[in-house]
């Protein structure tokens, strides 16, 4: 739908007079200088006139000037008085005068309009006098009186955010605290370093994601009361030509135009990287050279702004290693700060700061701050926030119950093609049942403190091919309800990606890791087979990962082995797998279980038991015992009519045929491998 010719009319003249607007608010020094010019002229016409335009003159001057607002209030009744002159000239004129002879009349009393006439004039009198003393001129205008480098875009509304978080929000980090303040009182009180030559900007912010720097920023201004300006990285950057620089340009200016304020540059790397050393023919189509020029124009802006009074520069990184050197120099960043994961003490704090701002009944959070090592600032907010949630639904204040839920709750959901199994599924020998009992029950971080017994880290299970040590490791996940990571030999082909799987398994916790066959993936090198470069690395890398994990971190290894002799021996030391539990086959009470269990509803013929059946096949792996029934089931058909719909009673000649056939697939297999 087209917009109607009177209306595109009136949208054409608000445009222009807009635009005359803002050009006479940016020409204040030039109009006051010709009113000036013009006021020495007037006096051949009238003084009151002549003081009245130098008057108004000398007003337009102060605006862009730092004038004290006392003077320029005075200033301003300099030029009332022509006016006052003129209001009562014409007051006389009109209420005190007679239209047909031009006689004066009586002042005895004042008609009800001279005094509506008299009050609207002191209100804007009183009004115009609020206006010049209030009135600052913005930083663009000030640039356009006075010639400067004003931006070309329109000057921007003054705004306000100052957050509402301080430092008492963000537990811990006493020291980075102080450092950071002292930076930014530098610029906010400038005079009181100016005799020593102190000059100090720039904080930049590093380390793991999660640990708050982006929170700490926000908090630092809310502390020195200061707005606070977020900059995002990705707004500034255009496929266009010079629009990523323009834009640089524009956001510093922006921020400038509103201090005191704090401007943090989150995740600087994305904008601030190496530049590319580039030779005369590199760079064929322009794009190191346009992302150089990115760079270099925002050190420029970090150069220009940081002397600035009320300009305090902040930015945020997980990269500090990929920032351009001279980007991150002194004199640009005076302070790097590291932000780590927090120790037990500053979890502590940080879990008291959290709940203090909320509903909630106080109670002691050392032990929670004690079962969460590796945990960052963000994920203990989190435990807050789940907690508080369970406690909003029934409309309390947040207990000890609460935040033991949400924790309870918090991990061990990650569990990719881990299959649920129960103690009913396996048939383990009674001791190693009664360990495994036990062993599961110390992996309650409770449980353990209560029974004052340390927490296992690691098991390793040994013991011939068949015997269940898989099935025991997924039972392990299933009754502990953890994060289940298996790892093979052939899925870690880099020490990098083992890295990830353990880092996951931590942020993942509770968890478990589980290597399947680590004689494999972590072999002894005098076992007489030739070790790489390569795996010596992945060796090494997977003892310092192990080393690093504390029983705190809720991250249990779990090994399965045929052979620990052929384990390098620094794996099978106490710190990594403090228990060592050997799995063999089953007692006579778990072969009858298992063969029971593998018939199912088939039965054995006349004269034939599970008894008989376990004198001749005691000695085997479970999972052999699994494969001879089902190929005992596999010979009965043979026996089978075509009208047959069920299989015949499994005579004990069906297990024959069967361990032969598992006895050849053995040799052949043994065959194949040597």
């Amino acid at each position: 739908m087209q917009p109607r010719y009177d209306s595109r009319i009136a949208d054409s003249l608000a445009s222009r007079l807009e635009l005359l607007v803002r050009r006479l608010s940016r020409e204040h020094l030039t109009v006051g200088i010709i009113l000036l010019v013009l006021g020495v002229f007037a006096f051949q016409i009238s003084p009151w006139l002549a003081w009245f335009t130098i008057g108004s003159g000398l007003l337009l001057l102060t605006w862009h000037s730092r004038i004290r607002n006392t003077y320029r209030g005075l200033l301003y009744f300099i030029t009332l008085l022509p006016v006052l002159h003129w209001f009562n000239s014409i007051n006389e004129f009109l209420f005190h005068q007679d239209a047909v002879t031009g006689m004066m009349l009586s002042h005895d009393s004042a008609s009800p309009l001279e005094l509506v006439y008299g009050l609207i004039f002191a209100v804007a009198a009183v009004g115009g006098l609020v206006f010049v003393i209030r009135h600052k001129p913005s930083v663009r205008a000030i640039q356009a009186a006075t010639g400067g480098n004003a931006n070309r875009q329109d000057p921007q509304t003054r705004w306000s955010n100052v957050p509402t978080r301080t430092f008492a929000d963000v537990g811990g980090m006493d020291e980075q605290k102080k450092r950071i303040s002292a930076v930014v009182q530098n610029r906010l009180y400038p005079e009181r370093f100016k005799q020593h030559g102190v000059i100090q900007n720039g904080i930049l912010l590093y380390g793991p994601r999660g640990t708050g720097k982006t929170f700490l920023a926000e908090a630092t201004a809310g502390e020195f009361k200061i707005n606070y300006w977020y900059a995002k990285p990705t707004n500034l950057v255009e496929r266009w030509i010079g629009s990523s620089e323009a834009n640089i340009r524009d956001t510093f200016a922006r921020a400038y135009a509103n201090r005191p304020v704090l401007f943090f540059l989150d995740e600087i790397d994305s904008i601030g990287t190496q530049r590319q050393q580039l030779g005369r023919n590199d760079d064929l189509g322009g794009a190191a050279k346009l992302y150089n020029s990115v760079v270099t124009e925002l050190m420029q802006c970090i150069d220009q702004y940081r002397g600035a009074t009320g300009f305090i520069l902040m930015a945020a990184t997980n990269f500090y290693e990929g920032l351009d050197e001279a980007l991150v120099r002194d004199m640009r960043f005076d302070e790097k700060i590291r932000l780590d994961l927090p120790d037990e003490t500053t979890r502590a704090q940080i879990l008291s700061a959290q709940l203090s701002k909320r509903l909630w009944t106080s109670f002691p959070v050392d032990s929670f701050a004690k079962r969460t090592p590796g945990w960052s600032g963000a994920k203990l907010s989190g435990l807050v926030n789940k907690a508080a949630s369970i406690a909003a639904l029934e409309n309390r204040r947040i207990e000890m119950r609460d935040l033991q839920l949400a924790f309870d709750q918090s991990g061990g959901q990650d569990r990719p093609l881990v299959k649920a199994v129960g103690w009913d599924d396996l048939v383990l020998p009674a001791a190693v049942e009664r360990d495994l009992r036990n062993l599961i029950r110390l992996m309650d971080a409770r449980e353990a403190e209560e029974l004052r017994v340390p927490l296992p880290t690691g098991l390793l299970l040994v013991g011939p091919a068949g015997t269940g040590k898989t099935s025991v490791a997924h039972l392990i996940a299933t009754q502990t309800r953890r994060s289940f990571y298996p790892i093979a030999p052939a899925d870690v082909p880099t020490p990098e990606k083992l890295s990830q799987v353990f880092s996951r398994a931590r942020e993942q916790s509770p968890s478990i890791l589980f290597i399947d066959e680590i004689d494999g993936l972590l072999p002894r090198g005098d076992n007489g087979y030739f070790m790489g470069q390569h795996q010596i690395q992945l060796v090494e890398q997977a003892l310092m990962l192990m080393s690093q994990l504390d029983p705190g971190n809720q991250v249990f290894l779990v090994g399965t082995t045929n052979h620990i002799d052929h384990i390098d021996p620094r794996v099978l030391r106490g710190g990594r797998f403090t228990e060592k539990i050997v799995v063999g086959v089953p007692d006579d009470q778990g072969y009858l279980r298992l063969i029971e269990k593998y018939l199912g509803p088939i039965p054995l013929a006349a004269g034939l038991t599970c008894h008989d059946l376990l004198g001749r096949l005691r000695g085997i792996s479970p999972a052999d015992l699994q494969g001879v029934v089902g190929t005992a089931k596999r010979m009965a058909m043979n026996r089978m009519t075509a009208n047959d719909e069920s299989l015949p009673p499994l005579i004990w000649e069906d297990f024959e045929h069967a361990l032969e056939r598992t006895q050849s697939s053995r040799v052949s297999g043994s065959s194949n491998a040597i």
